[in-house]
């Protein structure tokens, strides 16, 4: 799917030098590991955790062939396994895996290509990322499935994924299991259009599902979002979020007590905002968007989270061509009003892709090229985003790093990220060493307005959609 990007974070991609990992340790955190394997290039980390220990998952080729790959640590992030292969092809391309668990369960699903299609596969633990199961294909064999995603909840796991029609659009799929994946059930089409559907989200909690996706079906880019109450067995007509005249894309969903929250980016003003509304009736409607951004320059893939009352939201924000900032806005009324937004990079190098986590203390990493090569960095705020600290450089290397995941528990933060050049990446890996760890000396951070904007397209996979933004 081509959507709104900003071109100076493709072009780390393209460059980059012989992967090596920091000299230095960075404050508050640990010297960067590699957890990969070495002769192969290892792409798109994502990492969870649970009582079990530290999960980690990203994609490796080798040899032309592309398969999943997981590791698990049970010492905190200190060491991680020897990877498993959990894909095990001998042809094909295995990419963009996802995983989740629950107690002692790790699923993991993924998009296998082969022969001009591609399918979604499904493989298994029941003994905390121990050993897994042999791989199933969950989705329709004749059509061509991918971006799948995964939600648990209980002793029920959802599924959705894009399906691609006889008449090139594109759908939202959904199929669940209500035995912890010992059998899935039958896929259920949760759109049947003539446009294209894209970019799924998808969220469980007790009995309630929720998906939120993009659809140009009505002829410009909308939000909708659809819920069950019955454990995914049926779903509601899906509600149009966005209902604007622009280009609206790239969603995102919280729900906190029965609110239903969802971010996403819009372009009815003329250039991209991030835009934000709320359910108080669990997503059977939702008020009026609020224009979070507002700063007369392209804004895009926010990330948010919401506790209590509190919902933080961040951002890549367009200063120039070649210049992007991390921005945060937080609401302390339950996303009613937001305050200013604030500038957390503010530099002169491009900032981008930001993660955003929270235990109480909020945490914001990004990469950034202000070092001259993208680096993963970190800033927190201890005051519920008033004021943050100076930002610290995590990865700080002489490669690039990117595509950086995050994750806090126990006030400890772990972040994952892919490094190196292109051919030859490997999956890093780093964590705080101090209780709630101190990055710098706090600091408040000056707001910057630009009115330069740039849009550019980029597009990841063989599965064409039409007329997107």
């Amino acid at each position: 799917m081509k959507v709104f990007v900003f071109v100076i974070l493709t072009i780390f991609v393209l460059s980059g030098i012989v992967p090596s990992f920091a000299q230095d340790t960075s404050p508050g955190f640990t010297n960067p590991v590699n957890i990969s394997n070495i002769s192969s290039d290892s792409q798109s980390p994502s990492i969870i955790s649970s009582n079990d220990g530290l999960f980690a998952l990203w994609v490796e080729n080798n040899s032309g062939r592309t398969d999943v790959f997981f590791s698990k640590s049970t010492d905190g992030g200190s060491t991680f396994g020897n990877p498993m292969n959990l894909s095990g092809s001998n042809v094909g391309q295995s990419d963009y895996a996802t995983f989740a668990q629950k107690g002692n369960d790790v699923y993991v699903v993924w998009q296998t290509s082969l022969s001009g299609t591609a399918s979604v596969f499904l493989t298994k633990s029941s003994d905390g990322g121990s050993s897994f199961e042999k791989p199933v294909m969950i989705s329709n064999t004749t059509k061509l499935a991918a971006f799948p995603q995964i939600a648990v909840s209980d002793n029920h796991v959802y599924f959705t994924w894009l399906e691609k029609s006889e008449n090139n659009s594109t759908n939202i799929v959904f199929a669940k299991s209500d035995d912890n994946a010992s059998s899935i059930g039958v896929p259920l089409y949760i759109t049947h259009n003539l446009g294209n559907s894209g970019i799924p989200e998808l969220l469980a909690t007790g009995n309630h599902v929720y998906l939120t996706w993009e659809d140009n079906s009505k002829g410009n880019f909308d939000v909708f979002l659809t819920k069950s109450d019955d454990y995914g067995a049926s779903f509601n007509v899906p509600i149009n979020v966005s209902a604007n005249a622009g280009q609206s894309g790239t969603p995102q969903i919280a729900v906190s007590q029965g609110t239903v929250y969802v971010v996403w980016m819009d372009n009815t003003s003329g250039t991209y905002d991030i835009l934000f509304s709320k359910s108080t009736d669990g997503g059977n409607s939702f008020g009026t968007p609020i224009n979070i951004s507002n700063l007369h320059a392209d804004s895009g893939y926010p990330q948010f989270i919401v506790t209590g009352n509190n919902v933080y939201v961040t951002w890549t924000q367009t200063i120039s061509s070649s210049n992007y900032d991390i921005y945060f806005a937080k609401s302390t009324d339950n996303g009613n009003t937001f305050d200013k937004s604030i500038n957390l990079s503010n530099n002169f190098g491009a900032s981008g892709w930001p993660k955003i986590a929270s235990d109480g203390t909020i945490y914001i990493s990004w990469v950034d090229s202000s070092p001259g090569k993208f680096n993963v960095f970190i800033t927190k705020s201890s005051d519920g985003g008033v004021t943050f600290e100076n930002s610290t450089n995590v990865s700080n290397s002489v490669n690039e790093s990117y595509d950086s995941k995050m994750i806090v528990l126990n006030n400890v933060v772990y972040l994952a990220w892919q490094e190196g050049k292109q051919g030859n990446h490997t999956i890093a890996f780093s964590k705080s060493t101090t209780f709630v760890p101190e990055f710098g000396p706090l600091a408040s951070i000056a707001l910057l307005i630009s009115i330069i904007a740039i849009i550019g397209i980029s597009s990841r996979s063989n599965l064409k959609l039409k007329n997107n933004f």
